[in-house]
């Protein structure tokens, strides 16, 4: 697993006031569900991946992967994206990625987590304030969700680390 802290350079407003999509899980994200279940959507998951703030895409940088993607998901209270294997379908083929082990997802916390906020890596959870941040290689188990009363924001960082 990958995680540590880094420095908070955006505000509040650079990540609540965003153009949100509803996510599809079968477009959006390409998930795996372990079960063999396939939800069609989330009703209360959202994400934005256009237009958004520099601090938000400069911090997306620093993790030194190439070709990186960002966005910013919103989970409302009451929201579970059960343990899954993300299959980056979509990111592979706008990337032209011949190799997907070394495809990687970071996720950092926007704000403090707040109760009932959730991410699981495998059989960790990962816990933190503002600028935490964990992440997975291709292939890994992990689960979110959202058992609070308050919505989680975070930044989603997919990208292919420099080893490939």
């Amino acid at each position: 697993m990958i995680k540590g802290k880094i420095d908070v350079n955006w505000s509040e407003k650079d990540y609540k006031n965003l153009s949100w999509s509803h996510l599809t899980v079968k477009q959006d994200v390409n998930v795996n569900i372990v079960d063999g279940t396939t939800p069609t959507d989330r009703n209360g998951v959202y994400v934005c991946n256009e237009n958004l703030p520099d601090a938000l895409t400069e911090t997306a940088k620093s993790f030194g992967l190439e070709k990186t993607v960002c966005a910013v998901s919103r989970m409302d209270p009451g929201q579970i994206l059960p343990y899954h294997k993300d299959k980056y379908q979509e990111y592979i083929k706008r990337n032209d990625i011949q190799d997907t082990a070394n495809i990687t997802r970071i996720i950092v916390f926007l704000h403090d987590q707040k109760p009932g906020h959730q991410l699981w890596i495998e059989n960790e959870i990962c816990m933190g304030p503002a600028g935490s941040y964990f992440g997975w290689t291709s292939g890994t188990e992990h689960m979110a969700a959202n058992l609070g009363y308050e919505s989680r924001y975070v930044l989603q960082i997919t990208g292919v680390s420099q080893d490939e």
